[in-house]
């Protein structure tokens, strides 16, 4: 079940994903974590707005890796992203890792409304798209 959860993210472009995902974890943080628990709460009305808020986020984040990587010598095979990105997705799994080890049934449906969940996802979101930054 999984699996194929993550093969279809595997099929899509990852800044969209992100975009939502970022979205949603910043709603989780709301009063009754937001749109995640109840989508018909009034904070799914604010929706549209954290979305445009989490692509300019996202967007800044992407200029500011890519104007670190310009800093670094033209004769340099190092890049920012793979560091920043690589450093996300290893707590992921390390988080990942602990829950798989920690819990008996660990994955079920309720894992999707979980709002622990959405927020890892959108972590490992961000650390693919930062690693998929450009030099």
């Amino acid at each position: 079940m999984l699996k194929e959860f993550f093969d279809a993210l595997g099929r899509v472009k990852s800044r969209p994903l992100l975009v939502v995902f970022t979205a949603l974890a910043v709603l989780t943080f709301t009063p009754g974590a937001g749109p995640i628990r109840d989508p018909f709460s009034v904070a799914s009305f604010a929706l549209p707005f954290f979305v445009f808020a989490a692509d300019v986020a996202v967007g800044s984040w992407v200029l500011f890796v890519r104007k670190l990587n310009s800093r670094l010598a033209d004769h340099d095979h190092a890049s920012w992203g793979p560091v920043l990105g690589g450093t996300a997705l290893a707590f992921c799994l390390c988080v990942s890792f602990w829950y798989v080890s920690n819990f008996p049934d660990p994955f079920n449906l309720k894992l999707f409304g979980n709002v622990v969940f959405v927020r890892m996802l959108a972590l490992y979101l961000f650390a693919i798209e930062t690693i998929n930054i450009n030099r």
